[in-house]
Order: structure tokens, then C-alpha cells, then sequence
């Protein structure tokens, strides 16, 4: 009798870890869906259940949010160029991001919800140490099927730097994917569930190895506002101590597995006579390290930021609300006009030396790719912002002033878990946000003083 009972308990649990479980797989997909978004589909059947269960309805008031904040989508539709499916899985993404969050934050008992959501952080925080040393020591590594995020659509996903720290990648397709989706998961569980000291050691780890600028800020607001609100303890220090160190430790790949597959490789001949050899062996050797030279020579400047900034500050003034189908659309219009004006030049001047000097190179910016393909805009507050219109800013400012009205402390907690949200790389609303943002809403009585 005993079992059935703690199995039933149970059960609830054990409904929210498998969707959960699946949306934080980024890297992976199964006939060619990815199954962070069965994860986000599950998640969203589970709380459309549970509201059911529980007797929950959406009231009026956040029926004409979602529909006047999607308006701008549904009446640019009939003039664009997009595939349907890509408005369809913004609409429901939005959607079931709004919902969730209701429903999350009118549930009486998250107990389960924040169970659930500690066990599968664990899991793929000690999943994504493992292959983050199985990448440097050719251990073996789930097969990373889903495409990567290049412009192409079908590159492949990378986790190899040669000139630079390894950096972990874990489920995810990239280190900067890994701390959007994990890190105010971090936040959540930290403020209101009960987790243990292991729990920081593992998450500063994780979050350290990413080599994420995005990481270092939001672990710093975290460590200020920790301090701020009188809540820092010896968990939260471990965590600051190993995120540093694991952050700035030089962990070069072919530095400490030489062998490894992806590392260059050259060899000495030893047929020929010794001098001769050993000659070869210096030539081969000063080409090698001529060309690591060349490789840590190399400056990969992130653009993204920079971009961004700009397409705002241009854009702000023209207005905003031009539907989730068009930012991406406007935004790779303004980057590209800097290529479309070399192109038009190319084509009418020709000159002969393009074709014999930069056979090999792109002219230019090289950026051809603006012309035939858009590109994202990274980051998360932007892209809604810009697509939902002003309304989209006035009610995340009224909430956070909202709450800082009513419980300052707790308010500087929802302001955190609303950063680390806003600023993520991921441009759609996720449900799972909306499952993160309603945990922190909802104040238990022991936070009100």
C-alpha cells in the first residue's frame, strides 16, 4: 500500500522530467525535429492538462495580451515571404510561453515542477562534464545530429578550438545556447528550492568552461545581487571561486591530448640518412608552428554585439511591432547594405585583378551570405521587442516595478532571472521561460517581510 502511494506521489514528478529532460537536447533531433521542441510541446500538453486538472482559465485580461500582442504577426502575414510553419512554431511558442507562465504561477504546490526541474539540471550539468572530457580525449560522445547554427543551415556543429580553451558545449549546439537555457535554471533553483553544496561546484564548472562573456556578466549580477539581498552563503562563494577558475584556466585540447583526431599532425621520415632527418624534421616543425602562429594570429571578432547596437539605434526611430516574421527579415536588410554595394561595384567594374589576386577569397567584407539569407537577431528582449511593438517593453518594465514595489528583495530576484532572459540568445519567448518566469512570480508566504 505503501508503494502505490509514493508511487502516485511520484507520478507528477515524473511527468515534468521527460519534457524537461528533452528541451535542454539542443544538439540533438530525431526525423529531422529537434527535440528541444518536443520538449517545449510536451511541457506545454502537461500544463494544458494540469490546468484542466486544477480548474485554471486564462481570465480576459491575458486573452487580449497574447492577441494584441500578436496582431502585428497576423496582419503582416499575407505580406511576406515565410514559410507558414516558421510563423506557426513563433505563434505557439509565444503562446505557450504566456500560458505556461500563468498557469505556474496560480498552481499552489511547485514542488514537483522544482523537483523535477533540480533532477534534469543535475543530469545534464554531470552529462556535459563528461562530454566535455570526451571531446578532448576522443571518448566516446552521442552522435551530434542536429545541424549547427551557420548560415547554411546544414553546418556542422562545432566543438573543436585549436587556438583557444575548449570550451563546453555540452547538449547544446553552442557554449552561449548552454548558459541561455541553464543558467536561470541555475536562478531558479537557488532561490527557491533547496539545493545542496555539490550543486554550485557542478554549476560553477559548467558555466566556467563555457568561456562565455554572456557567463561572466550574468554571474557577477548574480554574485552582486546575492550580496545585496543578504541571502550569500558558502554555496554561492564555491560557486564564484570554481566559475573563476575553471573561466580563465587556460584548457588547450591539443595542448593535453596531442593525439587527438582533430589536431594537426606531421610526422618526421626516417628513411633518409640522420642529418637529413633531422633536417626534414626542423623544416616540418618551424612549418608547423609558422602556421599555429598564423591560426593564434587570427582575430574572430564577434560582430553579433556590435551589430545589434547598431540595427537598434537606427531602427528605434522608424517604430517597432513588425511581426516575429519580419525583425529577422529587416534586420539582415540593414547588415547587407554594406555587401550589396560592393557587390553592385564587382559586377560593373569587374576589375582583372579579382580574379588572379583574391581567386581564393572573398572581396570585401565576404559577407556574401546577407544577400540569400537572413540571419537572427540574437537576443531576446530585441527581437520580441521589435516584432510585438512597445507594448512588448512597457509590460516587462511594469512588472519588474511592479514587484520591486511590493518586495524589493524579492523583485531584484525576478529582475536577475529576467535578465539572463532578455538578453538570451534564443529570440523566441520559450515555454520553459514561461515555466522559469512563473516560479519566480509566484512569492511563497515565508518571502513576504
Amino acid at each position: 500500500m505503501l508503494k502505490k502511494v509514493s508511487l502516485s506521489n511520484s507520478m507528477p514528478e515524473l511527468l515534468y522530467i521527460f519534457p524537461l529532460l528533452l528541451l535542454f537536447l539542443d544538439s540533438y533531433q530525431i526525423f529531422s525535429i529537434p527535440l528541444t521542441w518536443i520538449g517545449n510541446g510536451l511541457l506545454f500538453i502537461i500544463f494544458v492538462f494540469t490546468s484542466l486538472k486544477n480548474k485554471i482559465k486564462l481570465n480576459q485580461i491575458t486573452l487580449i495580451l497574447i492577441l494584441t500582442s500578436l496582431s502585428p504577426t497576423l496582419i503582416n502575414t499575407s505580406n511576406i515571404d515565410v514559410e507558414l510553419s516558421y510563423i506557426f512554431l513563433r505563434i505557439f511558442s509565444f503562446t505557450a510561453f504566456v500560458y505556461i507562465l500563468y498557469i505556474t504561477f496560480n498552481l499552489n504546490n511547485h514542488i514537483d515542477i522544482l523537483t523535477a526541474l533540480n533532477k534534469v539540471y543535475l543530469v545534464i550539468s554531470i552529462f556535459s562534464i563528461y562530454t566535455f572530457v570526451s571531446q578532448i580525449f576522443n571518448f566516446y560522445e552521442p552522435y551530434r545530429n542536429r545541424p549547427g547554427t551557420g548560415i547554411l543551415g546544414f553546418d556542422v556543429q562545432s566543438n573543436f578550438w585549436i587556438s583557444s580553451s575548449h570550451r563546453m558545449v555540452g547538449t547544446f549546439r553552442e557554449p552561449i545556447f548552454l548558459v541561455s537555457l541553464l543558467f536561470p535554471a541555475f536562478l531558479v533553483l537557488h532561490y527557491k528550492f533547496g539545493v545542496r553544496t555539490y550543486f554550485y561546484f557542478l554549476s560553477g564548472v559548467v558555466f566556467g568552461l563555457t568561456k562565455s562573456e554572456f557567463a561572466l556578466l550574468l554571474v557577477v549580477l548574480f554574485f552582486i545581487t546575492d550580496i545585496f539581498i543578504n541571502k550569500f552563503d558558502k554555496g554561492v562563494l564555491y560557486f564564484f571561486i570554481v566559475f573563476l577558475i575553471t573561466f580563465f584556466a587556460p584548457i588547450k585540447e591539443c595542448d593535453i591530448s596531442p593525439s587527438n583526431l582533430e589536431c594537426p599532425q606531421y610526422t618526421v621520415d626516417e628513411s633518409k640518412d640522420l642529418n637529413s632527418g633531422l633536417e626534414r624534421n626542423s623544416d616540418t616543425t618551424e612549418d608547423f608552428e609558422f602556421n599555429i602562429n598564423k591560426l593564434n594570429s587570427l582575430q574572430f571578432e564577434d560582430r553579433e554585439r556590435s551589430d545589434i547596437v547598431s540595427f537598434t539605434s537606427q531602427f528605434i526611430k522608424y517604430g517597432t511591432g513588425f511581426g516575429f516574421q519580419n525583425t529577422n527579415s529587416l534586420y539582415t536588410e540593414y547588415l547587407s547594405t554594406e555587401v550589396e554595394r560592393e557587390n553592385y561595384l564587382v559586377n560593373r567594374t569587374s576589375p582583372k585583378y579579382l580574379t588572379i589576386q583574391y581567386l581564393a577569397k572573398s572581396f570585401g567584407t565576404g559577407r556574401y551570405f546577407l544577400l540569400y539569407e537572413d540571419i537572427n537577431l540574437q537576443n531576446n528582449f530585441l527581437f520580441n521587442f521589435f516584432s510585438i511593438g512597445p507594448l512588448y517593453g512597457i509590460l516587462v518594465f511594469l512588472l519588474v516595478l511592479g514587484f520591486l514595489n511590493h518586495n524589493f528583495k524579492n523583485g531584484l530576484k525576478i529582475l536577475l532571472v529576467l535578465i539572463s532572459i532578455s538578453l538570451a540568445s534564443f529570440e523566441d519567448l520559450l515555454p520553459v521561460f514561461g515555466l522559469y518566469l512563473g516560479l519566480m512570480f509566484k512569492m511563497e508566504s515565508h518571502e513576504d517581510k
